[in-house]
C-alpha cells in the first residue's frame, strides 16, 4: 500500500491554503483501509495528525501578517480553520482572536471546537453543552445516564433530523469512534494482536431519549461494564487525544431511534467488562463486541473479527496469565479493514506528542511480550493484591463483601476473564503511563522543528529505539 505523507503548501495565500486543506483532506478519507494494511492506515492517521499541527501555525502565522497589513480575509480563515477541524489550545485561540475582530465569527470558530463564546449565542447549539462532568476514562464515576439526563443543558445540539452536528461532524446513532483515551498505558490489550493495533477503544454512538428530551451520548465499556457519556465530555480534550468516526453502510439517519433503543437495552442488560471479545453473552461485553451487541439487536449480521494474537511469544505469556483465546480477536482496528464501514470524520484534540509517545510505548511493550518470559514470581506487589481480592470476591466470602462494597464490584459485576489477568492490568497500565511520561521529551525534541512525519523512519532511528529499550521496562517480563 502507498504511504500517505500529505506535504505543507508553499503558499501562505488563504484561498490557495484553504483548497490544499480541502484535498489533504478528501485524500485522507480516501485513503484505502478496506482489507488493506493496518500499518499503513495508522502511519497515515499520525502523519495527518502531524501535519494538522504544522498547518494550523501556518494559517496563524499568515492570519497575524495579513492582519498587520490591513488585508485579512476573515470569512476565509474561519472557512479554513473549520475544515483542517483541530482543535485549538489557549495560545492558539488568543492569537486568534486578537486577529479575528469580529465576534460572530469567532463565535463560529468557538463553536467548531465545542467552545461556547458568551455574547455569540447564535453558535451555541451549534458549540453544544457548556459543561463537563468528573467523568474519567475506564473508571467508575458518579454520573450514570439516569442521573446526567436531569441536566437539560446535555440535550443542547444542533440536530438535523436523527443526526447531530457537532466538532466538525454529523454524527448518526450506530457510528463507531475509534479512540485514543486519554489514559496512558490503556493500550495493554490491544497491542498484543495483529493486525497492528490501531487505537485502544472503540464505543458506539446513540442518542438516548427520557422525558421528551433527546441526550446525544457515546455508549461505551468501562471498568465496570457499559454506560452512556454525554457527547461533549467523551470527544473534549480532557478525555480524547484523537477520535476517528466509522459508519456502517447499512445504518442509515432513518434508523436511529431503534439503534439509540438497542444501545440503552445494552447498558441496562450488561453487567461487567468481558476479556473474551468474541463472547456473544450481552452480559458481559468488550469495546468491539458492544457494536456486535446493538448492531445484532437492529438485526445486521455478525461484524467479521479479523485480528488475532498470533506470536508463539504472546500466546505463551498470555497463557501463564490464563489466557488462551487467540484466534479470532476481535480488535477495534478490525472495523477499518472491514469494507461494510467507511471513515466520515475525526475529531483531533492537538496532542500529537502524547498520542505519539503512546504509540511507541506500545511499540515497546509489544517487543518485551514477545521477547521476554513472564515470570508471575516478579509480578508487582499490587498484582498479587489484586488477584487475592478479586478471589475472595469471586467466592463471595465475607471477605470478599467487605472489598466488594470498598472497590464497587461484586462477583457478577467483575470482568468476565483470567483473574491473573485481570490482577495485572493496572499494575501494566501505571508502568506504561509512566514510560510514556518519560519518553515525551524525547518525542517533543524528534519533532522540534520538523515539517514532515512519518512513523517507519522514526522508528528506523536507533536513537528513538533505545530509548524505547530504556523507557519501557517490565521487571517481571
Amino acid at each position: 500500500m502507498t504511504a500517505f505523507h500529505p506535504v505543507l503548501p508553499a503558499t501562505a495565500c488563504p484561498m490557495e491554503l484553504g483548497k490544499h486543506i480541502a484535498d489533504n483532506n478528501q485524500a485522507y478519507l480516501d485513503f484505502p483501509r478496506a482489507e488493506g494494511d493496518a500499518r499503513a492506515v495508522l502511519g497515515a492517521k499520525l502523519a495527518k495528525s502531524h501535519w494538522r499541527a504544522r498547518v494550523l501555525e501556518r494559517l496563524l502565522n499568515a492570519a497575524e501578517q495579513e492582519s498587520a497589513r490591513g488585508r485579512l480575509d476573515p470569512i476565509q480563515l474561519v472557512s479554513n480553520l473549520a475544515a483542517l477541524n483541530l482543535y485549538l489550545d489557549n495560545r492558539q485561540r488568543q492569537r486568534l482572536a486578537a486577529v479575528l475582530q469580529d465576534r460572530s465569527l469567532l463565535g463560529a470558530v468557538f463553536a467548531n471546537q465545542g467552545l461556547r463564546l458568551p455574547d455569540a449565542p447564535e453558535h451555541h447549539l451549534l458549540a453544544g453543552p457548556d459543561m463537563d462532568l468528573k467523568i474519567k476514562v475506564n473508571r467508575a464515576s458518579a454520573w450514570p445516564f439516569s442521573k446526567w439526563q436531569q441536566i437539560d443543558g446535555f440535550a443542547e445540539y444542533a440536530f438535523e433530523g436523527n443526526r447531530v452536528r457537532y466538532r466538525g461532524l454529523e454524527l448518526q446513532p450506530g457510528d463507531i469512534l475509534l479512540a485514543n483515551v486519554n489514559l496512558d498505558g490503556n493500550s495493554v490489550y490491544t497491542s498484543l494482536s495483529e493486525p497492528k493495533g490501531y487505537c485502544p477503544h472503540a464505543a458506539v454512538f446513540a442518542v438516548l431519549s427520557a422525558d421528551g428530551k433527546r441526550f446525544p451520548a457515546v455508549v461505551e465499556t468501562y471498568e465496570k461494564g457499559l454506560r452512556a457519556v454525554p457527547l461533549n465530555v467523551f470527544l473534549n480534550a480532557r478525555y480524547v487525544a484523537y477520535a476517528e468516526v466509522y459508519r456502517h453502510r447499512d445504518i442509515l439517519p432513518e434508523h436511529g431511534d431503534e439503534v439509540s433503543a438497542a444501545a440503552h437495552d445494552a447498558i441496562a442488560q450488561a453487567r461487567g467488562y468481558n476479556f473474551y471479545t468474541c463472547d456473544p453473552d450481552p452480559l458481559y461485553v468488550s469495546c468491539t463486541s458492544l457494536a456486535q451487541v446493538v448492531y445484532q439487536r437492529i438485526g445486521l449480521p455478525p461484524i467479521p473479527a479479523l485480528s488475532r494474537i498470533g506470536h508463539p511469544g504472546i500466546r505463551d505469556n498470555l497463557a501463564r496469565l490464563g489466557y488462551h483465546e487467540y484466534e479470532p480477536f476481535f480488535a477495534p482496528v478490525d472495523f477499518l479493514l472491514n469494507p461494510d464501514f467507511s471513515c466520515v470524520g475525526w475529531v483531533d484534540n492537538n496532542q500529537f506528542p502524547r498520542l505519539l509517545a503512546r504509540e511507541l510505548v506500545e511499540v515497546g511493550f509489544r517487543r518485551l511480550f514477545e521477547r521476554g518470559r513472564l515470570d508471575t514470581s516478579r509480578m508487582p506487589l499490587m498484582h498479587h493484591i489484586n488477584h487475592w481480592g478479586i478471589g475472595h470476591m469471586r467466592r463471595r466470602s465475607g471477605l470478599g463483601r467487605i472489598i466488594s462494597r470498598i472497590m464497587g464490584f461484586d462477583h457478577l459485576s467483575l470482568p468476565r476473564g483470567p483473574d491473573p489477568m485481570l490482577a495485572i492490568i493496572a499494575p501494566v497500565e501505571a508502568d506504561l503511563g509512566r514510560a510514556v511520561r518519560r519518553l515525551l521529551p524525547n518525542v517533543q525534541r524528534y519533532l522540534d522543528g520538523r515539517e514532515t512525519f512519518a512513523l517507519d523512519a522514526m522508528l528506523g532511528e536507533s536513537a528513538i529505539q533505545d530509548a524505547i529499550d530504556r523507557m519501557v521496562r517490565l521487571r517481571w517480563l
